[in-house]
């Protein structure tokens, strides 16, 4: 079980830590361990509860009245916000959803094609599997859908882009050579081939390295290909130090203006990207 800091906690929810420690010492709406030297410890349990009481809290109830629910209580309010079809509803999205929660794979792939057939893989990933892997994330929240049903469907949209991407053609003559890798710690894959999906389509030479990279493996590939560009994406926490060291890394195998570095972390480290170093924040940032 992942236990978090009182920063960790800061970091992911977005709550500052003092509101976080009014929120237990007045109300006593979290309960965390503490180690022998009274560091706050939190468990995944209590991230969702507090992202389930902010939640709460955005939408007009009052701190003290939440402060009154039981857990299912808080929960379950959460969850009817969530689950609102009007907030939320996007029929293709909340069809994605019941494929999921059924565990239904045949159907999960049958809407991928139908909805390709229609407006093509960029629109079905920016305009339909983001929103649903954001949506995914906010279900996990309110224990409406386990790890084990994100592993799932991300092992299916993985496997779809792959066989898309494989029915790409190499160009007679390529654009430039691309490496896309993830570098160590980090397996979240789905952002990185999308990227390979859209430069091999354009006709860049790609090499796909794929998850969790050593660096001294990347940079002896580096060295034997000689790469236009290198291209990742963080999207599991990273460190501060650990990011500078990366950036640092890559920087001295080609130059910043040739890396594109997308993923969530991003926002968090903006203060740490190495001048030159490309954000990618849409498909005009990959493409143009």
């Amino acid at each position: 079980m992942a236990q978090y800091s009182i920063k960790d906690l800061e970091n992911f929810t977005k709550i500052k830590a003092h509101t976080l420690r009014i929120w237990e010492q007045r109300y006593a709406l979290l309960n965390p361990e503490r180690t022998d030297t009274n560091i706050r410890l939190y468990s995944d349990r209590d991230l969702k509860k507090i992202l389930n009481i902010n939640l709460l809290y955005q939408n007009g109830l009052k701190i003290s009245k939440i402060a009154k629910l039981t857990e299912k209580e808080i929960f379950d309010k959460a969850a009817e916000l969530l689950l609102d079809d009007e907030v939320n509803g996007r029929d293709e999205i909340n069809n994605f959803v019941e494929h999921i929660l059924a565990l239904n794979e045949d159907g999960i792939q049958e809407s991928l094609k139908r909805i390709t057939e229609k407006i093509g893989i960029e629109r079905l990933y920016t305009e339909v599997l983001i929103p649903l892997l954001e949506k995914v994330g906010t279900l996990w929240q309110v224990d409406a859908i386990s790890v084990s049903h994100e592993h799932f469907l991300s092992n299916i949209l993985r496997e779809y882009l792959i066989t898309n991407i494989s029915g790409i053609r190499n160009a007679a003559v390529a654009k430039g050579k691309v490496v896309l890798f993830l570098p160590e710690h980090e397996k979240h894959e789905l952002s990185l081939l999308f990227y390979y999906f859209l430069l091999k389509k354009r006709g860049y030479d790609c090499f796909y390295l794929g998850q969790s990279v050593p660096m001294k493996d990347l940079r002896q590939f580096v060295k034997e290909t000689q790469p236009d560009f290198l291209i990742t994406s963080l999207i599991a926490e990273i460190t501060t130090d650990d990011f500078t060291e990366l950036m640092s890394d890559l920087t001295d195998l080609i130059q910043p203006n040739k890396i594109f570095v997308g993923g969530y972390q991003l926002a968090k480290h903006k203060l740490s990207i190495p001048k030159g170093v490309k954000v990618v924040q849409s498909i005009d940032d990959i493409v143009a």
